[in-house]
């Protein structure tokens, strides 16, 4: 399955998931031009810089710091950051509009750093500690937990694709979002143990992470803005 867009529109311009999107978007382009230029050197210097490496953190040192934030803007190749800024132009507008400017980009780092700490504990149990992850998987991964919260019957059209055909269907938010949920935690479980002497290469634990933080905080969320739409309706 494939989701295409969301039939939610939103009251007001998403300002912030477009800028999201371009800075990722600009941060992309050093990446591309190493990957197409087969530049390995790089490659791995820009990963190993800028992305989040636990053992690193778990160490104190300072340089790694920094790579909580950066790690949330740098992708391995161009499947990465297409699929992840797919989802973030489809689930993050809407989850703006609810949540105001200022407290979405709280929230989207809030969800990011969700994403590394699950990630740095599966990390010292199932190893990887020495493995930089990086992508915006995790933040965007807690707008789809809030999404589920905020507008879970919502419709996704979805691509769904066969052996020799595919179908575009709508799908509530909440099986979509649920199945997809479902798709990380099994995953994640038995990446392990199909692949017991090497870790997986794609950071399973950090969606899980990064799903439960946005949706814990968009339940808290909701209650805070029913209360607060009492007395007014701002857009920080």
């Amino acid at each position: 399955m494939w989701p295409l867009r969301d039939i939610n529109p939103t009251k007001r311009r998403p300002v912030v998931t477009q800028c999201l999107i371009m800075i990722n978007a600009i941060c992309f382009i050093p990446v591309f031009w190493a990957w197409v230029t087969e530049d390995e050197e790089l490659y791995m210097y820009i990963i190993l810089t800028y992305g989040f490496t636990p053992s690193k953190f778990l160490a104190l040192d300072l340089s790694s710091i920094p790579t909580l934030f950066t790690s949330m803007f740098v992708h391995a190749d161009p499947l990465h950051i297409f699929g992840n800024m797919l989802y973030l132009h489809i689930f993050g507008d809407n989850v703006e509009d609810t949540l105001g400017r200022v407290r979405y980009i709280a929230f989207y780092f809030l969800s990011g750093f969700g994403a590394i700490v699950l990630h740095i504990v599966s990390s010292i149990f199932l190893g990887g500690l020495n493995i930089p992850v990086v992508g915006a998987s995790g933040a965007i991964s807690g707008l789809m937990g809030a999404y589920l919260v905020f507008f879970p019957k919502a419709k996704i059209l979805t691509a769904v694709m066969g052996y020799y055909f595919y179908r575009i269907i709508p799908i509530r938010a909440e099986y979509y979002i649920g199945f997809w949920f479902i798709y990380q935690l099994l995953w994640a479980t038995l990446a392990p143990l199909l692949s017991p002497f090497e870790p997986s290469s794609v950071a399973y634990w950090a969606h899980v992470g990064g799903f439960l933080a946005g949706l814990v905080v968009a339940f808290i969320a909701k209650r805070y803005l029913a209360s607060e739409r009492f007395y007014t309706k701002p857009y920080w």
